[in-house]
């Protein structure tokens, strides 16, 4: 299927929120007394997004991976095989050459041998995509070297491999062979309790598979949502229903119990609300504002987002090292910023472009029949 342009620019916006985010809070000194109250003002606005950013990209990667998935649901073994492969070489190149980045850019300000951030224990945790933010109480392993954006690889890792795994079984459940709208939305709500369960289990203890489920209804929504515009269904009561339902739902869980978790699954349910309403809104008025203003909008991040996984990855162990350099200015560090984001997109069209042959193999073997 042709690629959406307007998702990579949503992942440019996502990736530039997050490096806004980073440069913001990092360089104070280059912000502080510098602009008008105002302007100080939106971009601490805009800094305070960085969470909601990477939920957007939880939502646009389960989105991408229903697009890319088609009617090919990936269980059976061949299907699972194909799939298993493309999201390896997709995510596993670009990944470990990051924490080959990180160690170097640690060598660089010196940090590499004096933080268990570097040790051997912690890179065994994010080699195999068990590290979790340092927020979470109890976490195994923190992203590897301080690189903060490491911690939502191991959650969108899980999801990609719990995938088939809950589609298989919601199928199994609904005795049935085609995943159809219904079971779609069953599937939703399944995804909607399965978080807040595995939210208020981790709040006792901690076990990295079940602090990634408790977001695992963010990266559903966006799937959800995809199944709908691959059956071109068009403003149908029961989904907007549903959509509404959860969303109230979420927001009245997140009145009484109002924790960081149930605030991002309020979030979460409110983007996939959103999302259907602008595909709902796009499809019966293709004429409408929204033309101009997607144009403008590919305009300013549709190359970022063509490197985002790269910038998202890479540009925190950058930062560090800047950091060190005392007598850095705000222009020296947005020309620093402009080649990163130019280098990023190029190095993650190069390594899109290769096939990484030994990542394709039998990971379930299937049947050859003679």
């Amino acid at each position: 299927m042709q690629r959406i342009k307007t998702l990579d620019s949503m992942r440019g916006l996502a990736a530039a929120t997050v490096l806004f985010h980073h440069i913001f809070t990092r360089f104070p000194h280059l912000f502080a007394g510098k602009f008008p109250m105002w302007l100080e003002s939106v971009f601490t606005s805009i800094s305070d997004l960085n969470m909601e950013a990477v939920l957007l990209f939880f939502f646009l990667s389960g989105f991408s991976i229903c697009l890319s998935l088609k009617n090919d649901l990936p269980v059976n073994k061949i299907n699972f095989n194909i799939y298993t492969y493309r999201r390896l070489k997709r995510i596993l190149p670009l990944y470990y050459f990051a924490i080959f980045f990180t160690f170097v850019c640690g060598l660089i300000i010196k940090t590499a041998f004096l933080t268990d951030d570097f040790s051997l224990k912690n890179l065994a945790g994010n080699i195999f995509f068990l590290q979790c933010a340092k927020s979470y109480k109890g976490n195994w392993f923190a992203p590897y070297g301080d690189n903060g954006p490491l911690w939502s690889l191991s959650f969108e890792v899980f999801y990609y491999f719990f995938l088939p795994v809950f589609l298989f079984v919601m199928l199994r459940l609904n005795k049935s062979s085609n995943f159809t709208t219904l079971i779609n939305r069953r599937a939703l709500v399944v995804a909607f309790f399965l978080s807040y369960v595995c939210g208020f289990i981790n709040k006792r203890f901690f076990i990295p598979y079940i602090a990634f489920s408790s977001l695992f209804y963010v990266w559903y929504g966006g799937f959800f949502i995809a199944v709908l515009y691959l059956k071109r269904v068009k403003d149908n009561i029961s989904d907007i229903i549903l959509q509404l339902l959860l969303t109230v739902l979420a927001a009245a869980i997140y009145y009484v119990y109002p924790t960081a978790t149930c605030y991002h699954l309020f979030i979460g349910s409110a983007m996939t609300g959103l999302f259907y309403w602008l595909y709902l809104f796009r499809h019966k008025f293709p004429g409408s504002i929204l033309v101009p203003f997607e144009r403008l909008f590919n305009f300013l991040f549709y190359k970022i987002g063509t490197g985002s996984y790269a910038l998202y990855l890479l540009h925190y162990p950058l930062l560090m090292v800047l950091k060190q350099q005392t007598t850095l200015t705000i222009i020296e560090l947005l020309i620093i910023i402009i080649l990163l984001i130019i280098c990023c997109i190029f190095l993650e069209k190069y390594v899109v472009s290769k096939k990484w042959g030994f990542l394709k193999r039998p990971y379930l073997p299937a049947r050859i029949k003679d």
